[in-house]
């Protein structure tokens, strides 16, 4: 082979490493989210540390989701107007300002503002990963990009928690917070390896201000209905629900008059893409499912320790990340569709298996049917992220990424609301008709599971239909 060759060879090997190093970044970036599962295991702690009733731990959670996940959609407009790579370091440093100030809060009233903040932090980077990733490859490679990083994303969850505990026990509550900063402080230092944003030609249009505020507005409203249902607050909940639906509607007039609005309304007429964006919330609610309830069947009736519980829940994220690192090399050959419906049943078929997990069960059927649903949520995020990502322009994938993550959210509090509500009404009513605390539970517990495996399998039969459109 003449010199010409090597040289060829030497640039695209060199090439190749750094978009992997490129990608390897991007993960690392984006774990800074998804590791804040790390905070749930350290809840008993902090109660403790602030003197707290238990119900007030909510907060903790309600000030950094509602945060993240309100701003989801513009944080991924930001990174497309402004540059991706500039948004992304701009969310890390703030994610570090927000983790220092969690773990430095001296009290309850200070904590709430700092989880704000790195609500905020989180917003930013997350919303400009899917587009940063893919942006280092070329687009043939989107598919297997976009699997590996929802492989990344998972595993960052399942690690949260193991790490999170061992840190808690040794250094305090405080770690679960302070131990992100070195990892966003070195990819802040490595982001020279992402692509460059490009300067923006000619004259820019204003930005979508109105359309920003009244989308955050129609998100957090929501959200904080859907809380205030699963406390039994009905009127409360239903102005609130009232509010999310004027300013859905104010948000949708405003985008169609907007000269670059946030998110084009015309995407929606597509039929896939709508349908590809509800299938999101139907799939994440259901299999947020086994978080919710799962570790108090482990812990309470089943005689294990939370060590051992935290452990098994792992499990679920495993088969996540095994299954969406696979998923990216399967839509070429099979479709988005067909992906996405073989995720969704087997989510489905996998939840349906744990409804049937009671107390006696053994640790390893726990564990076998929580990786199965977890597979298949691996399976199915990955092919939507793919569709989501391919139905928008190359220069709108940063609001891609949003629109992923708010429709992922909007599915895991309704979840939480919506299934803690039908469990709670009907371990009350076992009880009240005479049952044992633990047959109430376990009665609970069949129904919420049976739902949700429903409807993961009503996703899997409306994702089948869109591997005609494919």
């Amino acid at each position: 082979m003449g010199g010409g060759g090597l040289t060829r060879l030497e640039s695209q090997s060199s090439g190749a490493a750094r978009a992997a190093a490129g990608l390897a970044v991007v993960g690392c970036g984006v774990a800074v989210g998804p590791l804040d599962t790390a905070v749930n295991i350290a809840f008993p702690a902090i109660v403790g540390a602030f003197g707290l009733p238990l119900e007030m731990i909510q907060w903790i959670i309600i000030c950094y989701v509602l945060t993240y996940s309100s701003l989801m959609l513009v944080a991924g407009k930001l990174g497309d107007r402004y540059g991706r790579r500039r948004i992304f370091k701009i969310g890390l440093s703030v994610s570090c300002i927000g983790l220092a100030a969690c773990s430095l809060a001296p009290s309850f009233e200070w904590l709430l503002p700092a989880r704000v903040a790195q609500g905020l932090g989180t917003a930013l980077a997350i919303a400009c990963g899917p587009a940063l990733a893919t942006s280092l490859y070329p687009e043939s490679e989107r598919p297997r990009i976009v699997g590996y990083y929802a492989a990344m994303f998972a595993a960052a969850g399942a690690i949260g928690p193991v790490v999170g505990g061992a840190l808690s026990d040794a250094f305090g509550w405080q770690a679960v917070f302070w131990f992100r900063i070195p990892l966003a402080a070195t990819v802040l230092a490595l982001a020279w390896l992402l692509p460059a944003d490009r300067p923006a030609t000619g004259p820019q249009k204003p930005f979508d201000i109105q359309g920003a505020f009244l989308l955050v507005l129609a998100l957090a409203s929501l959200a904080v209905s859907l809380s205030l249902a699963r406390r039994g607050e009905g009127a409360a909940a239903l102005a609130m629900a009232a509010l999310a639906a004027g300013a859905t509607a104010l948000f949708v007039r405003t985008e169609r008059r907007a000269d670059d609005p946030v998110l084009r309304m015309e995407a929606f007429r597509q039929p896939r893409f709508a349908l590809l964006n509800g299938l999101n919330i139907i799939v994440s609610s259901a299999s947020f499912t086994p978080l919710l309830f799962t570790p108090f069947l482990l812990t309470q009736f089943g005689g294990f320790d939370a060590a051992t519980g935290g452990l098994a829940l792992a499990s679920g994220a495993v088969g996540t990340t095994a299954a969406a690192a696979l998923a990216g090399r399967l839509i070429r050959p099979l479709s988005g569709g067909v992906v996405a419906a073989m995720g969704a049943a087997l989510s489905g078929i996998g939840l349906f298996l744990i409804g049937w997990v009671d107390a006696s069960s053994s640790l390893l059927a726990v564990i076998l049917t929580l990786a199965l649903a977890g597979a298949g949520l691996g399976l199915f995020q990955t092919a939507y992220l793919d569709g989501v990502t391919a139905a928008l322009p190359e220069r709108e994938r940063g609001v891609a990424g949003g629109l992923a993550m708010a429709t992922r959210t909007i599915g895991v509090v309704a979840a939480a609301s919506m299934l803690t509500l039908l469990f709670g009404q009907t371990e009350s009513a076992g009880l009240a008709a005479g049952l044992g605390a633990q047959q109430a539970f376990e009665a609970a517990y069949g129904l919420a599971f049976t739902v949700a495996a429903t409807a993961a399998a009503a996703g899997a039969i409306l994702a089948w239909t869109m591997r005609r459109s494919e």
